[in-house]
């Protein structure tokens, strides 16, 4: 399972083949233990 992003638009896809398509439309790959890039909370 990959989960991409791009904005605010969140995508999950199971293959590396839709990873490559979704990462060709601009979409980038989010870990999971990455926070947010939003804005900062307190």
């Amino acid at each position: 399972m990959f989960k991409l992003e791009r904005l605010n638009v969140v995508k999950i896809v199971a293959t590396e083949y839709e990873k490559e398509k979704l990462e060709s439309k601009g979409f980038v790959e989010v870990k999971e233990n990455e926070k947010p890039k939003g804005k900062a909370t307190k």
